[in-house]
Parts: structure tokens; sequence; C-alpha cells
């Protein structure tokens, strides 16, 4: 008998899963795989074709096998040899390496059959022991895989909201017309300040844009950059399957901070340390420690932990030095669409309510993870027929640290990352693919 499983998603996170069953199955398998976009193995992170965006991580740490840790350096040595292990390697490369990964394995295993199909999943309910997964028509599989990535950022807290309407206003910061829109403007407003910022400020740069750039966040806090030619190390300072209260765990990553100062060694290296425990520290805080982190530590995470090539951040520093960029610390009140400018309201904590004027603006203030307030017709089906739930924070969905939501339905990367934190980079996801697999494939 074949058996049969749905992946819904056609980005990293469900490419993975494939890619995995293909090399662990050995009974006969029937996979059918869903992508509403037909972007199967790019997704929206790996569909850019902008050479200047480029991975946040070397090339010798975003192999999408665990087992196999030089399968992107390798692939990139035979077709792009200009790029080292070393290298910051073009986004773009990296969809085009995992799209001929597919293409080089998909007829490997003679147990698997895959079915790709570019329509959008709308429902998935479960009858007895099938699930019916609805599009414009119903498929049936034992087991199901929602691998959704992540979704587009909500909309700016504002008291008006006919700027959502706007031809001048983008939710998507990587849609395939907004840099020939916004090179035209004299004055643009990005709002956010991460990585999906820098990722803006470098095409606008590529396609020499002239003008004006408001950049406006809270906290006003940039990614840092990579340090290249680095100092030594810290050494290992967390103790193996401890369990660490958030305030205990704060007091010794400032304490090695602070040692890593005054020995001269890197810093960026205390947080690299503990990557590997971040998922069991998570797991085991409280649900008051959790929230605890949100209000008062994610912003200054997401700076240490995130990071961007120093290449790209040399842009961001060229930029501020031409008086381009206007960096603005303070929290969105109102934006106001007025004939074709908008008039946006903030609020400092020092000065009080400002406003400033703006052609356009693009929305960089990270993907939405509250489930409650997608308005994808599946997420909204699948949580009012309670196939799942947000998780505890609101920060993806409820299931088991192994991905399981429900007996023969799963999840992985980004969904989890209410669960496990940090859930949605490579280094993540490929361990939880790889293990993924052979939980669907045991059972």
């Amino acid at each position: 008998m074949t058996n049969t499983i749905a992946i819904v998603g056609g980005g990293i996170s469900g490419t993975l899963t494939v890619l995995n069953l293909i090399k662990q199955s050995k009974n006969l398998l029937h996979i059918i795989w869903f992508d509403a976009k037909n972007q199967f193995c790019k997704g929206l992170a790996y569909s850019t074709t902008d050479e200047q965006h480029l991975l946040n991580v070397r090339a010798n740490n975003m192999s999408i096998f665990v087992d196999e840790p030089n399968h992107f350096v390798n692939w990139l040595t035979h077709n792009y040899p200009q790029y080292s292990s070393h290298d910051f390697a073009p986004r773009k490369l990296f969809g085009e390496y995992v799209l001929a990964t597919f293409n080089d394995l998909k007829n490997i295993n003679p147990f698997i059959t895959i079915q790709q199909i570019a329509e959008e999943v709308i429902d998935i309910e479960k009858k007895e022991n099938i699930f019916e997964i609805t599009t414009t028509q119903t498929y049936t599989a034992q087991k199901v895989v929602i691998a959704l990535g992540n979704f587009l950022p909500a909309h700016p807290r504002s008291v008006s909201k006919k700027f959502i309407e706007s031809e001048n206003y983008f939710q998507n910061a990587f849609h395939s017309t907004i840099i020939e829109k916004a090179i035209i403007k004299k004055n643009i407003t990005v709002i956010g300040s991460g990585l999906t910022m820098i990722d803006v400020l470098i095409s606008l740069h590529h396609h020499s844009f002239s003008g004006k750039i408001n950049i406006i966040s809270p906290h006003a806090y940039i990614p840092q950059a990579h340090a290249e030619n680095a100092l030594p190390s810290v050494k290992p300072f967390i103790e193996e399957n401890k369990l660490y209260q958030l305030q205990e765990l704060l007091s010794l990553v400032n304490q090695q901070l602070k040692k890593a100062k005054t020995e001269h060694l890197n810093s960026q290296s205390v947080i690299d340390v503990m990557r590997p425990y971040l998922p069991f520290f998570w797991i085991n805080f409280s649900l008051n420690e959790k929230q605890q982190f949100l209000r008062h530590l994610r912003h200054k995470w997401g700076v240490a932990r995130h990071r961007a090539p120093s290449e790209s951040m040399a842009i961001l520093k060229k930029l501020e030095s031409s008086h381009i960029i206007h960096l603005v610390k303070g929290r969105l009140v109102d934006i106001k669409s007025m004939d074709d400018v908008f008039e946006i309201h903030f609020s400092d904590s020092k000065i009080g309510q400002q406003s400033f004027k703006t052609e356009f603006i693009i929305n960089c203030t990270g993907p939405e993870s509250d489930y409650l307030k997608i308005p994808a017709v599946l997420v909204q089906n699948l949580l009012k027929n309670k196939i799942f739930t947000p998780d505890s924070i609101h920060y993806g969905i409820n299931a088991t640290k192994n991905g399981e939501i429900s007996p023969d339905f799963y999840t992985l990367g980004p969904p989890l990352k209410g669960i496990l934190w940090e859930s949605t980079a490579v280094p993540e996801i490929r361990h939880q693919a790889k293990e993924l697999a052979a939980k669907i494939i045991c059972n």
C-alpha cells in the first residue's frame, strides 16, 4: 500500500521536508506538494532576483543537509567558483542551489512519487483516518505537514487606515515593482530597522536612488555586521542540560560580554556559543519569563542575534555619511493619506508627538506571527475548525517541540517560533526537517 503525505508550502521548510523524505524513505510514498505561488524550492525568501541581496550566514553553514555540511559549498565551487566557503553568497544563488538539489534528487528514490500542485490550499479536514485537502479540488492523504513559512508583516498600527489602499504603500518589501516605483520619489520611509530594511537600502542604492530615506522604529536599533578577522571566541560557558531562569541567563551573558571586552575576545561569539542551547532554554522558560523577554529583551536580542554581511552594512554606512538616511526613533501613532503624500505621526519618549511627510512607505516590520491576525483563508479555516491553535505567546502554532500538532499532522520552521524561539533559519530548519521526515516514515 502506498502512503500519501500532503505538504503545504513550497518554501525552504516544505522543500527540506520533501528532500529528507526522498533520502530516508524505504517504502512506497506518494507526496502531494502544494504551493499557491508556484515558487517551489525558493519561496519568498529566495525568490529575489537582486544579486546584491546576500545570505546573512556564511556559505559553510548553509548546507540544506545535516549530514552533508559541505553540500552548498561544493555546489558553489562547481557552479560559482568565485565564492568561497567563508563568503556570504547571494540569496538568489541559494535559491538556485535548493532548486537544483531537488531536481537532482526528485527521481532518485524508486519508492517516491511527487505531485506538485500550484494551487492555494484553503482548507484541511480530518475524516476518520485520512485528511481531506481542499484547493479547487479535493485531495486525500494519511499525513499532512503545514510548512507555511513566514507571512507578510502586519500593517503598521495607525488610527487612519486609508494608507493601506495606496499604491505608494508596500506591505511586501520584496514586491516585484517596489524599486521601480520607489526610485522616482524624492522622500521615502522604511518602517522597521532590521535585516529586511538592509535589503531595501541595498536595492535602492544599487538603482542609484538619490532622494531621502527615513527609517523609523521604536528603538532605532540597527543590525550588527558580522565580524571580519574576528578576535578569539569566548570559551563555552553553558552547563549542559541545566535549567536556567531568564534573569540568571541574562546575568551570565552580561558577565561574558564584559569578559570579552576586557580580554579582547569576540563579543559576538557569546551569542554564538549559546545558539545550540536556545530551544532548550526557551522550552523550559515559564510563560511569565517568555513574556518578560518579549517585553524587555526581544529587540536587543534581535540586534545581537541577527547580523548582516559587512559589505551590506558598508552600504548603510555610505548612505548615512551621504546624509541620505534619517534614522527616527519613535512609535507610530497615525499615518494619514494626504493627496500625493503621507503624514506620519509618531511618539518620542523624550520630545513627545511629532510628524513628518513622505511620498512612499515600505513595511519592513517583520513577519506577522500571531495566527489570529493572519488573514490567509487556510489559517482562518484551520483556527475556526480547531485543527490547530496559537501557542501561548501567539508567535506561532501550538505543537510539540518536534512539530506534532496532532496525530499525523505536523509543522516545522517559523510556525514553531513560539515553541522553540529560534526556528526560522536554515541551520535550525534542516535539523527539524530531517527529524520530521524520520518520524513520518516510522509512524
